[in-house]
């Protein structure tokens, strides 16, 4: 008969107390970390997107004039295709769904758009299409990993819900990332009858990697990348990575490769250079197009009516499709100079756009315009003597002259105004200057100016002439 330790009642109540609060403990601790290991897919699914790059790699290297083995390779790599539109399908989701923290533990995409939804179809057909071009070749029965699965108990479940059944969004990548895998892994095996060895390299930094020039670390969005690469021994080509996808490699000359790339977006690049067996890891930053004006050529003093140049930083504009519009001014760009005349008086703003969104703005301050110089101009609108002259026309296009008020002055001291409705030199003030005896003083005045929008108004200058 065991032994038996007798404790007291208040004691017992201890315990039991302390077995309650460890108790709330553990369920705390449980209901408040569940899920956490989804953060850890993201990097998970990029390994692997690493390892089936390098697998495509040695699948689009391998040739046969076997029809059915050649037909193995065509389908798998069409076959990734289709699995790359589904990821698609997930990338969209989480843009649309701003799926990210904690909506990453949630299962609404593999269990309402995969499981139950319209891309379980999708799935299966690309199984079948995979299964069905492998069984050509392959001596291995592909079920049990893709078609008909088992779990440790040695249940039985079909692909889609063994792989999506309430699935958290974040773990889906890498679901489309392993199918890849064993895409790649079992086409590889039966066409080349040997195990995969992947190649191993000595990782390089940028200042010991003596076959690549120096690039440009840091662009502006439309600014193209251009590598040149130099391999130390000769018939070898070059790989390069971009964000893991395959560059296109040129030869420049009989040394020389180069690689000319122009990124679609602002952000971090990575860039993968692998020659014989040295592979350099490196990147670059595109940064969006901002308003970088040159100060010094530049004059941000605008004035209603008058053209205000700004002079860009070439990097800025270097994609052609950068347009700069403005609700309150004109604005014309010849090449790296931005010609803006303030249509009204106040802030305005001079916006930069691609493809209609707005990438940044300049935030400007028209003033009133002051007093503006007036002509006598002939028909062919040149500036002219008042014998010639047909009209009075003003000096900054974006102003026109509606009316205006003719003054004569004769040596004696006799005084005579006529007035014009138009900005022309009407026959009454031809006969009056006509007239006049020499010396006497002709004064244009109350020139009134009307600008080309908004109907803003300002007076011109005042033209004196002695005849």
């Amino acid at each position: 008969m065991g032994s038996s330790v007798q404790i007291t009642q208040s004691k017992n109540l201890s315990f039991k107390k302390l077995s309650f609060l460890y108790l709330v403990f553990i369920l705390f601790l449980f209901f408040s970390s569940p899920g956490q290991y989804v953060v850890h897919y993201s990097s998970l699914a990029q390994t692997q997107q690493e390892l089936n790059a390098r697998l495509v790699g040695k699948l689009k290297s391998f040739n046969s004039n076997i029809p059915s083995e050649q037909n193995l390779k065509v389908v798998t790599l069409e076959c990734l295709d289709q699995l790359d539109k589904l990821k698609a399908e997930y990338a969209n989701f989480v843009e649309t769904k701003k799926v990210y923290g904690d909506r990453l533990k949630e299962n609404q995409f593999a269990e309402k758009t995969v499981r139950k939804g319209p891309l379980a179809a999708s799935v299966n057909q690309v199984i079948e299409k995979y299964l069905s071009a492998y069984s050509q070749v392959g001596k291995r029965d592909l079920s049990g990993d893709l078609k008909a699965l088992k779990d440790f108990s040695d249940n039985s479940f079909n692909m889609v819900d063994f792989f999506f059944k309430e699935t958290p969004n974040g773990v889906v990548p890498s679901m489309f990332e392993h199918l890849r895998t064993v895409f790649l892994y079992n086409t590889l095996i039966d066409l080349t009858h040997q195990n995969i060895d992947l190649p191993k390299f000595e990782l390089v930094t940028l200042s010991d990697a003596k076959f690549i020039e120096k690039f440009k670390r840091s662009l502006i969005l439309g600014e193209k990348l251009i590598l040149q690469i130099k391999p130390e021994k000769m018939g070898v080509i070059p790989t390069v990575r971009i964000n893991g996808n395959l560059a296109d490699v040129k030869k420049a000359s009989e040394q020389i490769f180069e690689v000319s790339y122009t990124p679609a977006s602002s952000g971090k690049y990575s860039i993968e250079v692998i020659v014989n067996e040295q592979r350099l890891l490196s990147g670059f930053e595109v940064l969006k197009p901002e308003f970088n004006y040159d100060i010094e050529k530049s004059n941000l003093s605008a004035m209603v009516g008058t053209t205000t140049i700004i002079t860009l930083n070439p990097q800025t504009v270097s994609s052609k499709s950068i347009e700069f519009t403005s609700a309150k001014a004109n604005v014309i760009r010849i090449n790296n100079r931005l010609e803006v005349t303030p249509l009204e008086e106040g802030l305005f703003e001079v916006y930069m756009t691609e493809s209609g969104k707005v990438l940044d703005k300049l935030v400007l301050f028209a003033h009133p315009a002051s007093a503006i110089d007036v002509a006598l101009m002939d028909i062919a609108g040149n500036k002219s003597s008042l014998d010639k002259a047909n009209r009075l026309e003003c000096t900054n296009p974006y102003w026109q002259v509606v009316n205006f008020q003719m003054s004569l002055v004769t040596p004696d001291g006799l005084h005579k105004t006529l007035k014009s409705a138009t900005r022309f030199l009407r026959n009454e003030l031809r006969e009056l200057e006509n007239t006049a005896p020499k010396g006497s003083t002709i004064i244009f005045e109350n020139i009134k100016l009307v600008g080309q929008k908004n109907g803003s108004t300002q007076m011109g200058n005042p033209i004196i002439m002695v005849k």
